[in-house]
């Protein structure tokens, strides 16, 4: 679905990121990298399939929108240093005329010598990409100009939408608010947090293979 904000038209993914073709750039956010070796230490068992199948997506993204850039808008790696890095730093040795963003989030805990040996440039929030302020959190909106649109993550926003008879979908949203826009989480172990719709507020559903417009 393509809206158009901050005079700007941005494609909303049914893969779960946002692009912005006049620039040829992707945002993604709450990846959430080495989650699943996480639970395996922790005795959950995971199959290992999964972990390549998360990076496939990116592939799929990369193969699909053809982007000059991407940014990562926060928690892309979700725990301390694991073989899921590896995986993911050899992911991107194998595009390198695509430039790698990471807006770092409070799950991005890795040192500074893990992130300078990979092909990622690293960035504090809040990153000036006009007329786009980028953060991993959602900023105070008083800290926005009228114009600014802030594009960030963290909440993975989720909406109930309701069935036949009593049963709910519950589905990732991207949740639009005033001049805040949040991507909903690209991870698939991240859970959802149900939001609170404002009566301001736009909500645009993720579907398979679709978003769609609700409320």
């Amino acid at each position: 679905m393509e809206i158009q904000l901050a005079g700007e038209k941005l494609l909303l993914s049914e893969d779960k990121i946002i692009y912005w073709s006049k620039q040829q750039t992707a945002f993604i956010a709450d990846f959430h990298l080495g989650k699943t070796t996480h639970f395996r230490k922790s005795g959950i068992a995971v199959p290992m399939a999964i972990i390549t199948a998360e990076i496939d997506r990116i592939e799929n993204i990369i193969s699909k929108f053809r982007p000059k850039r991407i940014f990562f808008l926060g928690d892309l790696f979700h725990s301390d240093l694991n073989h899921e890095w590896n995986i993911f730093n050899e992911f991107l040795e194998q595009h390198p005329t695509i430039e790698f963003i990471l807006i770092k989030g409070n799950h991005d805990i890795l040192n500074d010598a893990v992130y300078k040996l990979s092909h990622l440039k690293i960035e504090e929030e809040p990153f000036n990409l006009t007329p786009f302020v980028l953060s991993h959190h959602p900023l105070d909106k008083k800290e926005l100009k009228q114009e600014d649109l802030n594009i960030c993550g963290h909440i993975h926003p989720g909406i109930s939408i309701k069935g036949k008879g009593r049963s709910y979908l519950k589905l990732p949203c991207f949740y639009l608010e005033g001049n805040q826009l949040v991507l909903p989480a690209f991870g698939r172990f991240t859970g959802l947090a149900k939001i609170k719709p404002s009566k301001a507020s736009s909500i645009f559903a993720v579907l398979n293979e679709s978003v769609k417009k609700v409320g």
